[in-house]
């Protein structure tokens, strides 16, 4: 798995993520990108840009990201380049968490810790290029491997090989029941 980068500096990495995400200013994703980009970048700077720096984070974060996108993206995590965020909604990446480059998160994705206790090597590294399906949860100590694919709906618990691809049980349609008001007023 290869390893994340994020030592370029703030304006590259912001033209990388809006050419990434469709070369769109309008782009909720983006904007939840950019604020946890701010926030990366202010903790390596003097005062007092660092203190605006980090005010400016946790107003936006707070403000619109969390509560108007109802996005969780910490700062503590490390996201790597030209990340997209392709669909907002519900997505959730805690602190210590890995995302390599090129990663596609859709919405509705939960990646979480293993435990309560917030150990930060309990929660997934995921590589680079890995794509994640609407709706997934990946939790725990997990590697999820370089160009790998995440299913709509799949429940991730364990380690998923590099390139591998995994879905989620298909829906089954279940035999109709009877139709309980015609016999009632039989």
């Amino acid at each position: 798995m290869g390893d994340v980068v994020t030592t370029a500096p703030l304006r590259v990495m912001l033209r990388e993520d809006w050419e990434r995400h469709y070369r769109s200013w309008g782009r909720p994703g983006l904007h939840a990108i950019v604020v946890y980009r701010v926030g990366r970048w202010a903790r390596t700077q003097p005062q007092p840009v660092r203190l605006l720096g980090t005010l400016l984070h946790r107003v936006l974060n707070v403000a619109l990201i969390r509560n108007v996108y109802g996005t969780e993206v910490s700062v503590d995590a490390v996201i790597g380049r030209r990340v997209l965020i392709g669909h907002h909604q519900a997505v959730q990446i805690p602190a210590y968490c890995v995302i390599g480059d090129e990663t596609v998160i859709r919405h509705n994705v939960t990646i979480g810790f293993g435990a309560s206790d917030r150990n930060p090597d309990d929660v997934p590294h995921l590589g680079r290029h890995v794509k994640v399906g609407a709706g997934s949860v990946l939790m725990g100590r997990i590697t999820i491997g370089d160009e790998a694919k995440i299913g709509p709906n799949c429940v991730v618990q364990s380690n998923v090989p590099a390139r591998a691809v995994v879905f989620a049980p298909p829906a089954r349609v279940m035999k109709p029941q009877p139709d309980q008001t015609s016999s009632a007023e039989s």
